[in-house]
């Protein structure tokens, strides 16, 4: 008898668990992001040695590989080359394209690491440590000084957002 109750008790929990998960997912996928207002937030954050500029994006779309299939709008903000500090911002056209995209942007920090190892080598530990992270269709890349004041500042816009 202790047995059953034990196993419904338990089955009870994994079924709980799973409905947060459920709902944290949905709710992750939908999330509307203003790319202009959160690139333009992290870019005024101060975490930056350098003074980041608006790039084209289509420069970006050619810098990164990336098509028009994949990619709905972006933004970004690049240092001078004296650093390797950067901020991305981007919508996907849909789900599926996320793992292309960050796969591509996973080989566009590959290249970057290469060339600052062999020139200024204190900017490969911001690479080494960028914010990467994937919001329903939304893809924010950020490397800089202070990850952890752009980590507040993207945890804070998007608790706002939902």
């Amino acid at each position: 008898m202790k047995k059953k109750v034990l196993i419904c008790i338990s089955l009870i929990i994994i079924l709980i668990i799973i409905g947060i998960i459920i709902f944290l997912n949905m709710k992750n996928e939908n999330i509307q992001i203003n790319i202009e207002e959160l690139s333009e937030e992290i870019f005024k954050s101060e975490s930056f040695e350098d003074e980041l500029i608006k790039v084209d994006s289509e420069m970006v779309m050619n810098n990164y590989g990336f098509t028009n299939e994949e990619i709905k709008q972006l933004i970004s903000y690049q240092g001078s080359g004296a650093t390797s500090e950067e901020i991305l911002v981007l919508e996907a056209n849909d789900k599926s394209k996320l793992n292309n995209i960050k796969e591509k942007i996973n080989v566009r920090l590959t290249e970057r690491k290469e060339v600052f190892e062999s020139y200024l080598p204190k900017e490969v530990y911001k690479i080494d440590n960028n914010i990467l992270s994937i919001k329903g269709n939304y893809v924010i890349l950020c490397i800089s000084n202070d990850t952890n004041k752009v980590n507040t500042i993207i945890n804070n816009y998007l608790k706002n957002k939902n």
